[in-house]
């Protein structure tokens, strides 16, 4: 796998999960959304870009017990740093492509 396309891979996990915000996504759909957008991907490379974000600050994951209480289930939620990174009002950073919004100019700069 590509440097770039684990950018991008990071990218696209912080754009889904701001569409859900607040609420969160287990992993199974965290991977079913990455498949259905054309980036399938193992259990434990989607556990690898979780943690890599997580690190960073801008998603926070939380284990609790699933419906019947059996077993757990970690559920991952962007964080308002996350939305800030997401909305282009925090600095870019290397290890993860954003894309640009109709809101920000080719300079990266927010338009009024």
């Amino acid at each position: 796998m590509t440097i770039r396309r684990q950018e991008v891979i990071r990218g696209r996990l912080l754009y889904y999960l701001a569409l859900l915000y607040p609420q969160a996504a287990t992993l199974t759909l965290l991977q079913g959304e990455m498949d259905l957008v054309g980036y399938p991907m193992m259990a434990d490379d989607l556990r690898f870009h979780v943690a890599y974000l997580a690190e960073k600050g801008l998603v926070s994951v939380e284990r609790q017990r699933g419906p019947l209480g059996r077993r757990e289930v970690e559920l991952v939620k962007i964080t308002a740093r996350g939305i800030d990174y997401h909305d282009g009002r925090l600095p870019e950073d290397e290890g993860i492509y954003r894309e640009r919004s109709r809101a920000e100019g080719r300079d990266g700069k927010r338009e009024e």
